[in-house]
């Protein structure tokens, strides 16, 4: 059967969507969704995917929703290499973590993206009214607000310092088990890592390696999961080099108001 994946080129849930496809070797094809534009909120879509954002994946006709929920589905049908521990605490573990991502780093990562990058490519493509409609039809109502109060203050926004802490904490709490295990969970690679990796590398791309300067084992298990990700041959695994230039120019520009928030 085949396997559709909607995506776009800053989707971090996509990215690690992709990662597991591509850690199974699995065959897929991608229908890229232009965020900026609106294509998530195009009558097509929204019939896929109420919600309005991606990654949705298409098996054989069979629709399946929310990133961790399409990489345990896409472990259970195509098992080898197995990317769950085999150990039920383990696994459990492996949840909890992954959990982390859903509640805690994706919004976070999400404030910090939009207020560095997307606030001034939003004011660059859109008139106030455009904007506003584009608001509008944002379906979760946090996401919204927190969208639209990230645009008004940008990196002023108290939102911003408040994701810069969390990250820091999770960080932490990262290497604190990375000095116990060569993985997240366990000594084997696993969805856990496969969750964290795409938002650890646009926080590297958004120039806030200071989160992790205080850590003994996040460098080294950054690096191996590069150097791993590299081996698949994966085209454009943290995005499309384009949107990384844009997030490493307006990462630049933003360093100093930035780092005020973060020592």
């Amino acid at each position: 059967m085949s396997l559709l994946l909607y995506t776009s080129v800053e989707s971090a849930c996509a990215q690690k969507v992709r990662l597991v496809l591509s850690e199974k070797q699995l065959v897929w094809e991608e229908k890229l969704l232009n965020l900026r534009r609106g294509d998530q909120f195009l009558p097509d879509y929204l019939a896929l995917n109420p919600k309005a954002v991606v990654p949705t994946l298409v098996h054989g006709g069979r629709v399946i929703r929310e990133s961790s929920i399409i990489n345990e589905y896409l472990d259970e049908v195509f098992p080898k290499p197995p990317l769950k521990p085999l150990d039920s605490a383990e696994r459990s573990q492996m949840r909890l973590w992954v959990k982390t991502v859903d509640d805690e780093v994706h919004p976070a990562i999400g404030v910090l993206t939009y207020a560095i990058v997307l606030r001034q490519q939003m004011n660059e493509l859109k008139t106030p009214q455009q904007l506003e409609q584009h608001f509008e039809a944002v379906v979760d109502p946090k996401r919204r607000e927190r969208q639209q109060h990230t645009h008004e203050l940008g990196i002023e926004s108290p939102a911003v310092a408040v994701a810069l802490a969390q990250l820091k904490q999770v960080i932490g709490q990262m290497d604190e088990a990375l000095a116990i295990n060569d993985w997240l969970v366990g000594d084997e690679y696993s969805l856990a890592d496969a969750a964290y990796a795409p938002y650890m590398m646009r926080l590297q791309y958004l120039n806030l390696g200071q989160l992790w300067q205080e850590t003994s084992q996040f460098d080294d298990w950054l690096s191996r999961i590069q150097k791993k990700v590299a081996q698949l041959q994966l085209k454009d695994p943290w995005g499309s080099q384009g949107f990384i230039e844009l997030v490493k120019r307006h990462a630049l520009s933003s360093e100093n108001q930035i780092r005020c928030f973060s020592t």
